[in-house]
């Protein structure tokens, strides 16, 4: 599971080290306690608080994330690390309208230009499992590369490189990039046109069409149910 946290902003503090290298880590019980534990003595640690539901997310309990996230957003409103971790959790319950309106807040700060949002930088909004292999979904806000994706679904190999990914992305742009295994994620912050949407999946060896979607942008659930059946189907 991939998360994003006060260890990826660099937040946590000098008498936190110890529970931020167990969280990059990936020691979830380990970093959740010393968190925990902080909290005894500074209630008002942010950081730790913010750490104690990374952890939870990080250990797969969904709701108790929820919760901690929740509690975290309403005293900051504007805590963008808790928004985009409350995406992914409510993924993972299968909550897809408060997974909606997480993504139109997370929409509606970068269309503002809310400070400490971009719109150029990519959401982890999803993890999934199928057949043994673990996939992690990224949003771009702004559709990027020579084939202007809007999301990539991502199975990584034990060296922690990307094997496979499957893109959705303008079918026009697609069609002119198209070359074997190389799609180059890049761009501005320009919002393009996109008319119709394919679904198109690579490899190392081999690239190929999913599915289209002519008739304008399918919403996420609608792409991830096609992703999930045709991995099914391989």
């Amino acid at each position: 599971m991939l998360l994003l946290s006060a260890v990826a902003s660099g937040q946590a503090g000098g008498g936190l080290a110890e529970a931020k290298r167990a969280l990059a880590a990936r020691e979830y019980v380990r970093a959740r306690g010393l968190y925990a534990a902080w909290l005894v003595g500074h209630p008002e640690s942010v950081d730790a608080e913010l750490g104690v539901a990374d952890a939870d997310l990080g250990l797969k309990r969904y709701e108790t994330a929820e919760l901690e996230y929740r509690h975290l957003v309403a005293v900051k409103p504007e805590m963008w690390l808790a928004h985009k971790n409350l995406v992914v959790v409510e993924a993972a319950l299968g909550r897809w309208e408060e997974f909606d309106r997480e993504r139109a807040l997370l929409r509606g700060a970068r269309e503002r230009g809310a400070p400490g949002i971009s719109k150029t930088e990519s959401d982890v909004i999803d993890a999934f499992d199928i057949a043994s292999q673990h996939w992690i979904v990224r949003e771009y806000y702004v559709p990027v590369g020579r084939s202007l994706s809007r999301y990539n679904f991502e199975r990584f190999g034990s060296d922690g490189r990307v094997k496979a990914y499957v893109s959705l992305e303008s079918a026009e742009a697609a069609r002119v990039a198209m070359t074997p295994g190389d799609v180059v994620v890049g761009g501005d912050a320009a919002v393009p046109v996109v008319k119709d949407w394919v679904l198109d999946f690579y490899t190392g060896a081999a690239h190929g069409e999913v599915r289209r979607y002519p008739a304008g942008e399918p919403t996420y659930e609608r792409v991830r149910g096609d992703v999930m059946r045709w991995l099914r189907r391989r």
